[in-house]
């Protein structure tokens, strides 16, 4: 059976704005064993105030949650396999990642997931994930096309990539959950072959909020059949979980035409805005 991994989710209770109880982090494990997820990887919000911290006393809380879920599942004898990162808010101290417990996906201090802000450009963006690539550590971009500004911004995150930086999508965006303009980018960025990962960033065990990534996947699967979807949901994240280089081909990323995907993205906006075709119901 294939690997599928999701390297982006808030599934440890009481630790940030996911899961709230044990009880919900366990039902959110057993709704992915469900939909075939086989490995997790915990992403944590890492707000400034925990990045500040010299002693980061909130890692402790964490990672003994971490540890309570892990035996419950294994109580429960669930087949997921889990492991431990976070979600770093994009501050000034994002190049000091490496150098806490946990920051990085497994400790490796080979990649870090990062997010934006999502109502407001960052600034002073390149050179800090430039300090993070001197250090071998590749930030990994959390859901791109969920940030108001990114038309605005299109330009600067394709120079990002550029640089070595990669870009995680939501399945939910995908799915439609977070609006059309998330959903065309997130589309996009697949069709493109820009985004290396698709991932859940599950908060909830709700159909539109929880582990979501296959069927996103699959969606893909109908949509681009040439593509390897595959590889966003198992070889690519497997190898950031595993701290291995990833292999793939930047060159689409000077292909990225700004102005045509924005024309294309307008009349995709009025079609679904003015018409309401393919307007999801809530």
């Amino acid at each position: 059976m294939k690997k599928i991994v999701d390297i982006h989710n808030h599934y440890i209770h009481e630790v940030d704005d996911g899961s709230r109880s044990l009880d919900m982090s366990m039902e959110m494990l057993k709704q992915a064993v469900e939909r075939g997820i086989t490995d997790i990887v915990a992403t944590p919000h890492q707000l400034e105030i925990d990045q500040a911290d010299s002693e980061h006393a909130r890692q402790e809380k964490i990672l003994k949650h971490f540890q309570i879920i892990k035996d419950e599942v294994n109580k429960e004898k669930l087949p997921v396999n889990l492991y431990l990162g976070g979600e770093l808010y994009f501050t000034r101290y994002i190049p000091e990642a490496p150098k806490v417990a946990y920051f990085t996906y497994e400790d490796k201090k080979k990649y870090a997931l990062v997010e934006f802000a999502m109502n407001w450009k960052p600034s002073q963006h390149d050179k800090l994930f430039y300090k993070l690539l001197e250090q071998d550590c590749t930030p990994v971009l959390a859901h791109p096309e969920r940030y108001s500004f990114f038309w605005e911004f299109a330009d600067e995150i394709m120079r990002l990539v550029r640089m070595g930086v990669v870009l995680q999508v939501n399945g939910g965006s995908l799915l439609g959950f977070h609006g059309i303009q998330a959903q065309y980018i997130a589309d996009m960025l697949i069709r493109k072959n820009l985004a290396v990962a698709i991932a859940s960033d599950a908060h909830r065990p709700h159909y539109n909020n929880g582990f979501n990534i296959k069927i996103a996947a699959d969606m893909c699967k109908n949509k681009y059949p040439k593509h390897d979807i595959d590889s966003l949901i198992s070889d690519n994240p497997w190898k950031i979980v595993q701290g291995e280089d990833l292999l793939f081909d930047d060159e689409p990323a000077y292909e990225f035409d700004h102005s045509k995907e924005f024309k294309l993205w307008r009349r995709y906006r009025f079609k679904h805005e003015i018409f309401g075709i393919g307007k999801r119901k809530r």
